[in-house]
């Protein structure tokens, strides 16, 4: 049996996480424990009401510009959009920092407001999917499944597939499962083995029986798109195929024309994930972007029926319209 752990312990450790905003890692240290039991540790500071809630209000969002963009895209099934703030009175208007953090709070607010315990969650890893997990805090616990929607990028911590649905499960005081096998194989061949395996068929039927999917949007080739090439050890021939073929963006690692369909290439062969048709069977399929670089990329997909929820910040929900 676990020993029982002190009010004030869990009162400090809340205070250093929620109030000075200490990384669980810094918080840990700070405790002479592990990164993972301070996430449990924050879980039964919740649970115990050592720590409550408070959201004020007004909501920082742009609420005529979502109305915009609902009604704009409606007729492809897009059911709401969340416009957040781009800048808050201690940030400058164009500060780009400060825009992402503002959309990944709208994202992880959006998350508690929509996940239900006993929902199955699945992600997919990209820069402002990270951010809103990284500044997610949830005043109620949320018994969710967070699942991966593909395998491992990296072994760099900060692209990790792995981190990202512990961490966000975790803050929900949910369950969270690995997808345990690499996200892009070095061959077809490989891919083949490795999607008959009985672990990954396990972790693809997970992402396919989600209720939700939260995921960024990726335009080709630039952004977290061309990191993914890289990861990817995408060869000439293959980015230069997708180039020929007129992919405008990237989604869940797949790749989509202007019209939202995926295209066929070489490189999808060598992939160990849900393809296009598996991702929009989901019941909703949430995509954040922020960045009016990306308007081709994010209208590609809404044409295709590839989002219901879109969450973006001002610049590119305005670059939408036009």
């Amino acid at each position: 049996m676990a020993p029982r752990v002190s009010m004030e312990t869990l009162a400090k450790a809340a205070y250093w996480y929620y109030v000075q905003d200490l990384s669980q890692k810094e918080v840990a240290r700070r405790l002479g424990t592990s990164q993972s039991n301070v996430s449990r540790l924050m879980r039964s500071a919740r649970e115990l009401g050592v720590v409550t809630f408070d959201i004020s209000y007004p909501i920082h969002r742009e609420l005529d510009l979502e109305d915009e963009l609902r009604s704009a895209f409606d007729e492809f099934g897009v059911r709401d959009v969340v416009v957040s703030q781009a800048f808050s009175d201690t940030h400058a208007p164009g500060d780009s920092q400060a825009a992402v953090m503002s959309l990944a709070r709208s994202g992880a607010e959006w998350i508690q407001d929509n996940v239900v315990d006993h929902d199955t969650l699945a992600l997919f890893w990209g820069t402002t999917v990270k951010a809103m997990v990284d500044v997610a805090r949830f005043d109620r616990r949320i018994d969710a499944h967070v699942v991966q929607l593909a395998g491992e990028w990296s072994v760099d911590p900060g692209l990790s597939g792995h981190n990202l649905v512990r961490d966000l499960a975790d803050k929900m005081g949910g369950r969270y499962s690995y997808f345990n096998a690499p996200a892009v194989a070095a061959s077809a061949e490989e891919a083949d083995a490795l999607l008959s395996t009985p672990e990954v068929t396990r972790s693809l039927e997970f992402a396919r029986q989600a209720d939700v999917a939260f995921l960024g949007i990726g335009s080709f080739p630039t952004d977290t798109t061309r990191t993914f090439l890289d990861l990817a050890r995408a060869t000439k021939a293959e980015v230069s195929e997708a180039k020929k073929k007129k992919v405008v963006g990237q989604f869940a690692g797949r790749f989509y024309d202007a019209n939202g369909e995926q295209v066929n290439l070489a490189i999808h062969r060598r992939l160990v994930s849900l393809d296009l048709a598996d991702v929009r069977r989901i019941p909703t399929i949430a995509a954040i972007a922020h960045g009016k670089g990306k308007a081709a990329a994010v209208r590609a997909a809404i044409h295709g029926g590839l989002i219901d929820v879109l969450i973006v910040d001002p610049d590119l929900g305005r670059s939408l319209l036009t």
